[in-house]
């Protein structure tokens, strides 16, 4: 059996092949190296990727609640609106009725000031009055005492009244007592 150089040529094109599979699978291996290759790579973007879809469903859960919280915050907001807007037309009715009620006490106590004061200069005038009469019967009284007390010094048919006869004064207010 001889060789022939087609031989050769296929035995060298088959001896290339085989360095150039083993330099292609040295270079396979590297990329599907999983600390420094394209395998890495590929799993750290597997990776992030199901932590962005898991954050992703995390994030719709959460603005789900947050949205139904609102919700339903925004209802008691109103709520409480529709409530203080009754109590404030409530608070301005009692506010009303409360002047207008000072209003009419006050006018009641002017009335009754107004009547106290009058019966105030009704009492003054009644006290000066019975001043008046009083001092005058004060003059009368000292008058007649002085006069029985100098009998001898004047003659019996003096211009002097006896007592009983002094005339009656009386003031505008009497009283019997």
């Amino acid at each position: 059996m001889s060789i022939q150089p087609t031989d050769i040529a296929i035995i060298l094109v088959s001896l290339a092949a085989c360095v150039y599979c083993f330099v292609l699978s040295r270079r396979l291996k590297a990329l599907q190296d999983t600390k420094d290759g394209l395998g890495a790579t590929i799993m750290a973007l597997s990776k992030s990727i199901s932590a962005v879809s898991s954050t992703t469903q995390d994030t719709r859960a959460k603005t789900g609640e947050l949205a139904a919280r609102l919700t339903q915050l925004l209802a008691d907001a109103d709520a409480m609106c529709t409530r203080l807007k009754s109590m404030k037309g409530e608070m301005d009715a009692h506010h009303a009725s409360a002047l207008d009620e000072v209003k009419a006490a006050h006018a009641r106590l002017s009335a009754q000031h107004a009547d106290l004061t009058e019966s105030m200069r009704d009492l003054l005038e009644e006290s000066k009055d019975r001043i008046l009469d009083m001092k005058i019967l004060m003059r009368q009284v000292q008058a007649t005492s002085q006069a029985q007390s100098k009998p001898a010094l004047q003659p019996a048919n003096a211009d002097l009244q006896p007592a009983a006869q002094l005339p009656e004064t009386k003031s505008r207010y009497s009283y019997d007592y």
